[in-house]
């Protein structure tokens, strides 16, 4: 069927991970229920939650069956549901694929389409005649906005376009890629398959698919992913481990129990420490300025029976960890633009990397180098089990990242005593119990 005149030149995108590329140029598009769809391997994009209800709803109009039975594409090109994954740092953005497909795709006898997303409990309306296309809100679907003023705006800026089955690769007009690197990697995997694929292109300004963390620059993401977090975090390591030597005559602390004494006397005895002093945070779970929210996550700790059943030396690295694991919300001088109050920055464990670097060269004078490993891991990825149990957060980070189980311990304290400092009752016992009894077995 023919696409109404006004609506020629549109496009429709579906996105995936790069780890999806290989099964991609061997089978195409494939619906989840497709007998060949590579359920084991897999790298999904979306919540589970989404998923069970997308198995099940029903598709209205012919061919029917139901929405898992037809590959998702969508109208817009920036994706809120993109925004929430990245949020929940589960995936890097630079990891994302985006395909670009003809909107002539509505005409075929396999398509369907929706005038909002088919993740909600209400389902959408379908539909198989493009004429119908003007039941779209395409005022939404061109925003670029990062929010929408309501849910129902939201979903419907999701709208779908649904093929029956499987879409084959030379249907594509281009893939879009984060920057030349993840480029070079495309190019690299679709050499090794020597099958065809299309164009490889980065975004151009008039359609618009990531979302960049503007202060910092074009390339950035808004949000750190964990593949991105993990190099941060080795980067720092061997940059410890270099320059850790050539300060231990001149730096104030001898050794890591006296650098805990400095913090006991004088919170501000750490430069970056001393930044966080009387900072106010934008943040409304955080009703204290950040020194004193800190001061609060290192006496939680200490009064933990989680703490007090570690050893000696990982009563010290945990405890360090406390007072260090929000260093990344300053230098103050980040803030002068917005009155000097800190933004919520879900970056900010990360950003204290080149900090505990500065730290652990300059101002101690001897630390091992894996105590030294281990304390900066856990201001890295102090909110990562707080994130798990409430944000939905992959639990097999915690099992990718942790050593030993010292480090687990240490990391599940850490994570308590920063959790309930905030609101007690967001730490769960017994499903703080179940992953730390999954993350356990699996390491």
């Amino acid at each position: 069927m023919p696409i109404p005149s006004h609506h020629e030149g549109r496009h429709a995108y579906h996105f995936t991970h790069i780890d999806n590329l290989p099964s991609l140029l061997k089978n195409g598009f494939l619906a989840n229920n497709h007998p060949k769809f590579p359920k084991a391997h897999h790298r999904s994009v979306a919540a589970s939650s989404i998923q069970k209800r997308r198995s099940t709803m029903e598709v209205t109009c012919a061919p029917g069956g139901c929405v898992h039975d037809y590959v998702p594409l969508y109208f817009c090109t920036r994706s809120l549901m993109l925004l929430s994954v990245i949020n929940a740092k589960n995936i890097d953005q630079m990891d994302i694929l985006y395909f670009e497909f003809p909107i002539s795709l509505v005409g075929r006898e396999d398509a369907v389409f929706s005038d909002a997303s088919a993740n909600t409990l209400i389902p959408p309306t379908f539909y198989n005649d493009p004429n119908y296309l003007d039941k779209l809100n395409w005022d939404e679907i061109d925003s670029l906005a990062w929010k929408c003023s309501s849910d129902t705006l939201k979903q419907q800026r999701a709208a779908e376009l649904l093929i029956l089955n499987n879409l084959n690769l030379n249907t594509a007009n281009r893939c879009i890629v984060w920057d030349n690197d993840t480029k070079s990697r495309v190019e690299d995997i679709v050499a090794e398959a020597g099958v065809y694929f299309p164009k490889i292109d980065l975004e151009s300004r008039h359609r618009r698919h990531w979302f960049f963390n503007f202060q910092e620059g074009e390339n950035t993401s808004v949000v750190r992913g964990p593949r991105e977090i993990k190099m941060d975090y080795e980067q720092a390591c061997e940059l410890i481990e270099r320059e850790r030597a050539k300060h231990k005559r001149t730096a104030p602390f001898a050794y890591m129990r006296d650098l805990l004494e400095g913090m006991h006397k004088d919170f501000g005895c750490v430069k970056h420490t001393g930044e966080l002093i009387n900072l106010k945070s934008e943040n409304g779970v955080h009703k204290r300025t950040v020194d004193i929210h800190t001061q609060e996550v290192v006496s939680n700790l200490i009064s933990l029976a989680e703490y007090k059943k570690l050893g000696r030396k990982q009563k010290l690295i945990v405890e360090l960890a406390a007072y260090f694991h929000d260093i990344g919300k300053g230098p103050r001088s980040r803030w002068d633009k917005n009155n000097g109050i800190q933004k919520v920055d879900p970056n900010h464990p990360v950003r204290a990397m080149p900090m505990m670097v500065d730290i652990l060269t300059k101002y101690t004078g001897s630390i091992s180098r894996k105590s030294a490993e281990s304390l900066t891991k856990l201001v890295c990825y102090h909110d990562l089990v707080g994130d798990v149990l409430g944000r939905g957060r992959d639990k097999q980070q915690i099992v990718d990242i942790i050593n030993d189980q010292d480090e687990l311990d240490m990391l599940f304290a850490l994570g308590r005593a920063d959790v309930t400092a905030l609101v007690e009752h967001w730490w769960d016992d017994d499903q703080a119990t179940q992953l730390y009894d999954w993350c356990l077995a699996e390491m």
